[in-house]
């Protein structure tokens, strides 16, 4: 192993004594940078939290926000998305910038801390109040992801158009609502529709906030807003003695509030059983009900969607969401675990072997 390597090593493993010797037999290699995004011995040791190696970095004259060419980002924004309080303050105590604009995700480091899967726990709850005392200020999706609702109010407040500003092409350019759905924050949801958010705004890819959803209640207020919608085209259609008209999202917002009539009515209007993904998204967000009943009237379980970027069946998505008991009835109903998705070329218990579920690997492999 090369010198260089093993100071990267060291940086990772936050060997500070080991360090320490291979930067005094090569004072230069302190401006190292690791493969393959060019990170340098700061970003390695700030991400793993390793506050030893990050003070002697600090003092050994490595600039504090020296960025890396993957996501254009200081070492303080890995700190933060790792809940490393004590980086982050000692890092911002040596001047590291506390906002951090420009990042590749437009996130900031305040939404580095707040904005990922997990990053709702007291300590990333910590770094982020440690940000906005060092002078960072909350934008929405910070303060979606944190839940704090007069923060939201007083962001749309002073700028209405924050109510639909769009995360970056990493994040499939979500809107506020879409964030909300899924981080699963049903009273941010609620706000948003208050404050005026679009219920059938879409991402990059065309899908509405529902398709975010994993849990059957993520999304009621814009399950609401759709099937008003919903009744209005069956009034105009009835009065006009016309066909309604009507798509996947009529039908899925029916199916969630439970008023299965519609749902037929919407069925038996437009050609949705089918075509739109509503099985796939009612398995996704563990609607057992909704599936049970599409799956009566002929949906085909084992059908593959365009979800995102991956063609996957509605099994593929009831694991991604954990729902045991949909997996189940898609199970009872025919569903093939063994179909690959198109992206990953695994089946349903690949994917269950993926996200840790072995109760639904034993459940698929029976």
């Amino acid at each position: 192993m090369s010198l260089n390597d093993q100071i990267i090593e060291a940086a990772k493993a936050g060997d500070s004594a080991g360090l320490v010797a291979l930067l005094d037999r090569n004072p230069d290699a302190l401006h190292v940078r690791a493969a393959p995004y060019e990170w340098s011995l700061l970003h390695l040791a700030a991400h793993a939290g390793h506050l030893a190696v990050v003070e002697l970095l600090l003092a050994r004259g490595l600039d504090v926000n020296t960025r890396e060419k993957g996501d254009n980002t200081y070492a303080i924004h890995w700190a933060a998305a790792g809940g490393h309080l004590a980086v982050v303050r000692v890092l911002a105590d040596a001047g590291g910038d506390v906002i951090g604009r420009g990042d590749d995700h437009d996130l900031d480091v305040i939404g580095w801390a707040t904005c990922w899967d997990g990053c709702d726990d007291a300590a990333h709850r910590a770094v982020a109040e440690l940000l906005v005392a060092r002078g960072a200020r909350h934008h929405v999706f910070s303060a979606i992801a944190m839940d704090l609702a007069d923060v939201v109010r007083d962001i749309v407040a002073a700028d209405p158009s924050q109510l639909h500003r769009r995360m970056s092409r990493n994040e499939n350019h979500q809107r506020p609502l879409h964030f909300a759905v899924r981080m699963n924050r049903p009273r941010m949801v609620s706000l948003l529709m208050e404050l005026g958010a679009d219920p059938l705004s879409v991402d990059a890819s065309g899908f509405l906030a529902a398709a975010y959803a994993t849990t059957p209640d993520a999304d009621r207020p814009v399950m609401t807003a759709i099937a008003s919608m919903t009744a209005a085209e069956m009034i105009s259609a009835a009065r006009g003695a016309r066909p309604p008209k009507v798509n996947t999202a009529d039908l899925i917002a029916a199916l969630a509030l439970g008023d299965m009539e519609t749902a037929g009515r919407v069925v038996q209007a437009g050609d949705v059983l089918d075509t739109g993904g509503a099985l796939h998204l009612m398995a996704r967000r563990g609607d057992r009900a909704g599936v049970q009943w599409l799956l009566a009237r002929g949906a085909d379980p084992n059908k593959r969607w365009n979800h995102w970027d991956s063609e996957v069946t509605p099994l593929h998505l009831a694991v991604l969401g954990g729902h045991a008991n949909v997996v189940q009835v898609l199970l009872d109903a025919g569903a093939d675990p063994r179909i690959v998705d198109s992206k990953h070329d695994s089946d349903a218990i690949g994917w269950a072997r993926f996200f840790g579920r072995t109760d639904l690997v034993e459940v698929l492999s029976n």
